[in-house]
């Protein structure tokens, strides 16, 4: 009997350890859920994402990836982060700036100087307190951890359409002009005379066969990746456009430090060098790619004149509608924004 007692015993000491063990080995899931198909560059970002973080923390974070929009469609992405349903989101600008209106900063048109395979003023800007670190304290206060702005662009082309050659302001008159979303696409398009509309990114191949829109405002790579061509597109590129990378911040606080500390300072800087590398490569050789057959897009490039023409009738009345609707913060940003512009 009293084997028995000391035996029992003895389990009932083993058993809470034993579990406490296999909590701990127990590999942690991230459910990370965005729109694009896994062969475009948010696809690429993301399976690199997925390597390195199961590399670096021996598989104790699992990370399961949702493209193509396959649990949800891209606008609840956010929503369902927060909620729990999923512990990270991969979004676009105009979908962000729906829950905190100062991502647009990176959208402003003329604001920054951006051209195919030029980072050089994005980079400045994410590493700026005044600008990213803005956005990562608004977002905080959203219940949201911003991993950063993970690039699968660095600027959107003037103008790709099936009608005619865009080579000066008023050939934008009249065209009717999808955009992804967010405050400053309807801004940009309707100053310029064209009609903005919004289609799903899954029907635009079919609104442009159709004629439903004349033509698109978007970057060079997605334009490639998803065979959005045109007939023509302008250059170079009017704005920014960002790709952020948001994580439920209640789910990442409660990670092991271990594992905040191997995403954060070593897998992020390396996706960062990684996503920058790819889209300096791929916006340069894509805008050589797509004149050539079976795409043959011609291409018209703005004049420095020109430039000037758009940026004096569109930049001004768009910071202040970003101003007026961020407040203070907005201000701030935009004046470091200028400050860092390269000559």
């Amino acid at each position: 009997m009293k084997k028995h007692l000391a035996f029992f015993l003895a389990l009932g000491l083993i058993l809470p350890f034993l579990s406490a063990q296999a909590a701990q080995s127990a590999p942690i899931e991230m459910r990370i859920a965005h729109a694009y198909p896994e062969h475009t560059q948010h696809g690429r970002n993301m399976n690199f994402f997925k390597s390195k973080v199961e590399e670096y923390t021996k598989g104790q974070l699992k990370v399961t990836i949702y493209p193509s929009a396959s649990l949800f469609p891209i606008d609840k992405e956010i929503p369902m982060l927060l909620a729990g349903t999923i512990e990270a989101c991969y979004s676009i600008n105009g979908v962000t700036e729906a829950v905190e209106p100062a991502e647009a900063i990176y959208n402003i048109p003329f604001l920054m100087k951006v051209s195919p395979g030029d980072s050089r003023h994005l980079r400045a800007a994410m590493a700026s307190p005044k600008v990213e670190g803005i956005l990562v304290q608004r977002f905080e206060k959203r219940g949201i951890k911003r991993m950063g702005n993970v690039p699968t662009l660095f600027g959107f082309f003037i103008v790709g359409n099936n009608r005619r050659p865009v080579e000066k302001f008023e050939d934008m008159k009249g065209l009717k002009i999808r955009h992804p979303g967010g405050m400053m696409g309807p801004l940009y398009i309707g100053a310029t005379g064209a009609s903005a509309m919004t289609v799903p990114g899954t029907e635009v191949p079919v609104a442009l066969n159709q004629g439903v829109v004349d033509g698109l405002v978007t970057t060079i790579v997605h334009y490639h990746d998803a065979r959005w061509h045109t007939k023509y597109v302008t250059l170079p590129f009017y704005a920014g456009y960002t790709l952020p990378f948001l994580v439920n911040l209640k789910w990442w606080n409660n990670l092991p430090g271990d594992i905040r500390q191997t995403v954060e300072k070593k897998v992020i800087p390396e996706l960062m060098d990684f996503a920058f590398k790819e889209v300096t490569e791929r916006e340069k050789s894509y805008v050589d790619e797509i004149q050539k057959p079976p795409y043959n897009v011609k291409i018209s490039t703005l004049s420095d004149q020109e430039m000037e023409r758009w940026t004096k009738a569109i930049r001004d009345q768009c910071i202040d509608a970003f101003v007026k609707k961020v407040g203070a913060d907005g201000k701030v940003m935009v004046e470091e924004f200028k400050r860092l512009r390269p000559q």
